[in-house]
């Protein structure tokens, strides 16, 4: 069986102008293509993000190139990865697919089904399937199935409903739900993921997205699976229900041995939800890394949780090639990480911003603002907790209520307004306020925040990570700062029409 999968866009407006998702090669898709290659399936991966960058921004041309591209394939199916912010463009795809050759199955998956399988298919009619959780052998029992499944009057139900994991609808349009799928077990059973249907040059161009401001060739590795904790903003739960699960260090040491060789790779970044979920076995693959020499071959960054990081690890982490950590600070008020289930106070984030610095590494520190409940008190005492930690960069981001999440489940209850799919994440868009105060003042909190303390430390550090190479500088600051630009534009516009409606500072006040 031939099976086509696409990762889609984002929103024609937001695809202008976000091009991180460029550098970020679709791993997902890639370790499902691998396991359906590993059983004599053939495998074809469309990225349109990265189609919509060759095609200098075309969107019908990106169109045109993918149909043509299912249609010299000819596959029997087409799947989708979907985030929530992408299924629209999914769904679009499809009616196209639909359209042009009526005889394709489609499958949607990803992080967004889980969360929301029964809308997802009302919302997307072109869809046939939906796979809920782990994609790998859901899609190799559907392309093992002896005849195409097509939608509506058509489907095959007998066929169908033996496979776990899935939503489809039956001969009378009714969605049936079958059992969830077990999780898969051991992790080193999968083959590494199938690069080489990528077009991993284009991923690995110098980048300040995946490097985090050091614009180096980066590419991204799952060594983990799942992560210990309910954070109540998080979709993660609900996919692996605090279920962590690992690669052994050996496999982890054999693939990133495997991208310098093939790849000639700079840097790595960890992109499992925390890299010292496991101590034990993150202390055995560190020694690795050392024993085998890939500390001098690669710089490294990762995620670390600050209720568990310690000053041991952090130099151990150091010594094995790690130049970069990540911290989910989300705010800097005790009572905010109490109502997002952090399981950490502000003084532990202190004390973690306090020992990586010590230890020599840079560090990011993430803030979710505008949180159900967050009031003006609780939003300067982020901005301060900034001041004090002072990050290498700064993820600021608007809160969203991620399906899923348990906090999305409870404004849904409270029958409170959810943003559309299509706007999740994305900051440019009008936004619902959630936050504890008027929308006026969240909204210019949060845009003088971005322009007086985000941007100046993000830029300060952009510059001096990378003033010793003036070239790689120069180009990443050319093709990759577009998004800034438009962004900062747009912030300065918005806040003088607020400020004009209302003066003050609130930042200052």
């Amino acid at each position: 069986m031939n099976v086509c999968l696409i990762y889609p866009l984002v929103s024609a407006k937001r695809s202008k102008v976000d091009e991180n998702k460029q550098f970020w090669p679709p791993l997902g898709l890639a370790y499902i293509a691998a396991v359906l290659e590993k059983h004599g399936h053939q495998a074809l991966i469309i990225d349109r993000d990265l189609l919509l960058k060759e095609n200098g921004l075309d969107f019908r041309k990106t169109d045109k190139d993918t149909l043509d591209l299912i249609a010299s394939f000819k596959p029997g199916f087409v799947g989708f990865s979907v985030t929530t912010p992408n299924v629209s463009d999914a769904s679009y795809v499809a009616t196209l697919v639909k359209k042009e050759f009526p005889g394709i199955t489609t499958v949607i998956g990803g992080p967004h089904c889980i969360g929301e399988p029964i809308l997802t298919l009302e919302k997307c009619p072109a869809i046939d399937i939906l796979a809920r959780g782990e994609g790998e052998n859901t899609m190799l029992e559907l392309a093992n199935l002896p005849v195409p499944i097509s939608i509506g009057t058509q489907t095959d139900g007998c066929a169908l409903s033996g496979v776990t994991g899935i939503n489809y609808r039956d001969k009378k349009g009714k969605i049936v739900s079958n059992p969830d799928r077990q999780l898969i077990e051991n992790l080193d059973t999968l083959p590494l993921p199938a690069r080489h249907l990528l077009k991993m040059g284009s991923y690995l161009r110098p980048s300040r997205f995946t490097s985090r401001n050091l614009s180096l060739r980066t590419t991204h590795i799952f060594t983990a699976r799942g992560c210990p904790y309910r954070c109540n903003y998080c979709s993660g739960p609900i996919s692996f229900n605090g279920k962590v699960r690992y690669h052994s260090p050996a496999r982890v040491t054999s693939e990133i041995e495997h991208l310098i060789s093939e790849y000639s790779i700079e840097a790595l970044y960890f992109a499992e939800d925390m890299f010292l979920a496991n101590k034990k076995r993150a202390k055995e693959m560190l020694a690795l890394f050392i024993a085998k020499g890939i500390n001098k071959k690669v710089k490294w960054m990762a995620q670390l949780s600050t209720s568990i990081v310690d000053k041991e690890y952090l130099e151990l982490m150091k010594a094995a090639g790690c130049v970069h950590v990540e911290y989910g600070f989300e705010s800097g008020s005790q009572r905010i990480l109490d109502l997002m289930n952090k399981k950490t106070t502000v003084a532990k984030n202190l004390m973690a911003a306090k020992m990586t610095q010590e230890v020599g590494l840079r560090f990011q520190g993430n803030i979710i603002a505008g949180y159900p409940g967050e009031t003006e008190a609780d939003f300067l005492k982020t901005i301060d907790f900034l001041k004090k930690t002072k990050p290498h960069n700064i993820g600021f981001n608007l809160f969203m209520p991620l399906p899923g999440s348990f906090i999305y489940n409870k404004l849904k209850e409270e029958g409170k307004k959810i943003l559309d799919w299509d706007s999740i994440g994305d900051p440019e868009t009008a936004q619902i306020n959630y936050a504890d105060m008027p929308k006026s003042k969240f909204e210019e909190l949060y845009l003088t925040a971005r322009l007086k303390v985000i941007l100046p430390i993000n830029l300060y550090y952009f510059i001096k990570d990378n003033i010793k190479n003036p070239f790689r500088m120069i180009y990443v600051g050319a093709t990759q700062f577009k998004g800034v630009v438009v962004k900062t534009v747009r912030a300065m516009l918005r806040l003088r029409k607020l400020k004009r409606e209302k003066p003050g500072n609130y930042l200052t006040e």
